[in-house]
């Protein structure tokens, strides 16, 4: 099936490789090309093989015979290496010796180790190789010591990633039940591979290969490997189970587990190893396949994958990508830009029902007055008419845009598709002078976190204009909301923004994948709200500082200001990276929308016009278990701009005493404020 035909049947794209785990086999174009023609997408093979590794072994021999704690290993020589360069490397992944102990205690086996890997490293990019697949750290103990030498030996393999090889967790004792054993730490590999990438300063040549077992862990386990850069998945014939006709096949946690995984972007290769059956198992459960039912099995999974849903399928190549919030008021926007948010129906249908909701609440027979103000390409206007109609209520439409080619446009629509029935304004919001008085008001100026594109500054320079009888506003009310997140994929791509000396002090709208949650119960506090219309007395206030204009006098936007101090309680370790953002806001009674994952599906399921948003930290805090987050959150502006401020505490607690860990310093975006 070619991609095209894939993506218009949302057929995911696996790739699927064979590991040729024995070091002898010698990986050439034949070997290649059978695997190619068997169904694998790709091989693995051992860099170098057993001819080396003795000749290495004799080294460290004599070395100990003499005392020493340093020699000099020669470089490969042809009868020690497993491949050779050809046009076939592309598709094949190198494995450095299993046999290797760079974080070993003892100084000549690290050393020796750490020369080893250099020279199959060496000869693998020399070969052409993309990837190398690295044993983890044995000794958990000296993870630091690892982490070092992989951090070396990233800095002279420029153009290769490194997959580090980690089990999805450690279990002391009985494998059958780990959790039962007080040993048992399911965190601890993820805490060595935690170790490993901060020290090499989360680089993006660092990947993990994930090594999945018979028994999951626990899902908040699974989760957390989920917000990892995981390149592979290595999956052994004890993975899988025999059905009742003697076929592989897993668990369906571990169907649940590969759905979840094989959803990241990029999507990670599966590398299958030891396909083949020991031959008392496999006489045992009467397998009748051959060693190509792995493969089948896996390919079966993949063509009956769970469809993708809306905000999947929208959002396909946005996961985890940075954008910059939009400023609607400093910027005319593009018509492809409001072509993009005119694509959510539900969106456009939750305001259409909340307009038909405010017109049903006024006497039938007179005249109301409705305007959208920042009308844009006019779809707000074109529901307002709709639910005008459903509501048999008789009204005067108003549209009002600043923005002069979206005003051209609104004129066309008003001739071709809605008859002349609408008034078009050319003009800022604020700057709106009518000879009336405006009944139902619509606005869409929501941003990621509500208020972040100047909703509440525009809505208080127009409403002046607001019937004070009675009169209404959509939405009229909108709430800001946060939680601590972790989102190491996220904060790599701000650290290689080297050039930009503002990245970590930026907001950016973001559609999270690659996250986890640290707060218990993925908590997500409510920091502020805002309400429409405002009391008249508060207008009136910063009116006379010159509050509700285009330009604002010193304090004149005070009373938009914005804090919140919150704790999080961390049942369990992490790092946190940032904040997420999202929102919520009721349009009108109980119409309401919500970007938050807890109730989006409640409130306004398969919304698509906003991501969230991403709040970053310039250094990610470790927490411990059991541990507490602070955080201060500011909405902040001057006469021309509005920008937030934010800072993350970390604290742990013995009896009733709170002791601190540590805490970023102030981040604040007002380099980058939304500009009124």
């Amino acid at each position: 099936m070619d991609v095209e035909a894939r993506e218009q049947q949302h057929v995911p794209m696996w790739l699927v490789g064979h590991s040729i785990s024995d070091p002898e086999v010698q990986v050439d174009g034949g070997l290649v090309d059978d695997e190619l023609n068997a169904g694998y997408d790709m091989i693995s093979g051992c860099i170098t093989n057993s001819s080396f590794h003795k000749r290495v072994e004799d080294a460290i021999a004599q070395a100990r015979s003499e005392q020493r704690t340093h020699i000099h290993i020669e470089p490969l020589i042809a009868d020690e290496v497993n491949m050779h360069p050809g046009h076939y490397m592309i598709s094949v992944i190198g494995f450095a010796s299993s046999w290797i102990e760079l974080e070993s205690a003892d100084p000549l086996i690290a050393h020796v180790s750490k020369q080893v890997l250099d020279l199959e490293l060496a000869y693998a990019a020399f070969c052409g190789l993309n990837q190398v697949v690295i044993p983890g750290p044995r000794n958990r103990e000296q993870t630091a010591e690892y982490a070092q030498a992989i951090s070396a030996a990233l800095s002279h393999s420029t153009y290769m990633q490194l997959l580090i090889q980690l089990p999805i967790h450690d279990w002391i004792g009985d494998e059958s039940a780990p959790a039962e054993s007080p040993l048992y730490e399911p965190y601890s590999a993820w805490d060595a591979w935690n170790t490993i990438r901060t020290v090499c300063k989360y680089s993006g040549q660092l990947a993990v290969a994930l090594q999945i077992p018979q028994r999951l862990p626990n899902p908040m386990v699974v989760r957390r490997w989920f917000c990892e850069p995981i390149r592979m998945l290595l999956i052994s014939n004890a993975t899988f189970c025999p059905n009742n006709k003697g076929f592989p096949v897993f668990s369906k946690a571990h169907q649940n587990m590969l759905t979840k995984y094989m959803r990241l972007r990029p999507v990670p290769y599966v590398l299958l190893e030891q396909t083949e059956f020991p031959p008392l198992l496999r006489a045992a459960i009467k397998i009748k396949h051959e060693d190509d039912a792995y493969l089948i099995y896996l390919r079966h999974l993949q063509k009956n994958q769970p469809p993708q849903s809306t905000v999947e399928r929208f959002g396909s190549g946005y996961q985890d990508y940075l954008q910059s919030p939009l400023q609607p008021l400093a910027d005319n926007l593009e018509s492809i830009t409001y072509e993009v948010f005119e694509k959510d129906p539900v969106k456009y249908q939750q305001y259409q029902n909340a307009i038909e909701l405010a017109l049903r609440d006024r006497p039938v027979g007179k005249e109301i007055v409705v305007a959208v103000v920042g009308a844009g390409r006019g779809p707000l206007v074109t529901r307002a008419l709709k639910a005008a109609e459903l509501s048999g209520r008789t009204i005067k439409m108003v549209a009002v845009e600043k923005n002069p080619n979206a005003y051209v446009h609104l004129l066309q629509k008003n001739r071709d598709v809605w008859n002349g029935r609408v008034t078009i304004i050319k003009t800022d919001m604020r700057a709106w002078k009518p000879t009336f008085m405006v009944d139902i008001m619509i606005s869409e100026l929501l941003g990621s976190f509500a208020d972040n594109e100047l909703s509440p500054e525009c809505l208080d320079g127009v409403q002046r204009v607001l019937n004070p009888e009675g009169g209404v506003m959509i939405p009229q009310s909108y709430t800001a909301h946060f939680s601590p997140i972790m989102a190491p994929k996220i904060y790599a791509d701000i650290a290689t923004r080297r050039s930009d000396p503002d990245a970590f002090e930026t907001p950016y709208v973001v559609l999270f994948q690659a996250i986890d949650t640290l707060s218990e119960e993925d908590y997500i506090h409510n920091a502020w709200e805002f309400a429409h219309p405002v009391p008249a007395g508060v207008l009136g206030e910063a009116a006379s500082m010159g509050g509700g204009f285009v330009g604002l006098g010193d304090g004149g936007n005070d009373h938009n200001l914005r804090s919140c101090k919150v704790t999080f309680k961390v049942p369990r370790r992490g790092v946190v990276h940032g904040l997420a953002g999202y929102f919520e806001s009721v349009l009108y009674g109980k119409v309401e929308l919500s970007t938050r994952p807890d109730t989006i599906d409640q409130k306004s399921c398969d919304m698509i016009s906003w991501f969230p948003i991403f709040f970053p930290l310039k250094t990610p805090i470790y927490l411990p278990d059991h541990s507490e987050v602070e955080v201060s959150m500011w909405r902040r502006c001057s006469e021309r701009k509005v920008w937030y401020e934010w800072t993350v505490e970390a604290y742990v607690r013995s009896g009733n005493k709170r002791f601190p860990l540590g805490g970023s310093e102030l981040h604040s975006s007002k380099k980058n404020g939304c500009l009124m």
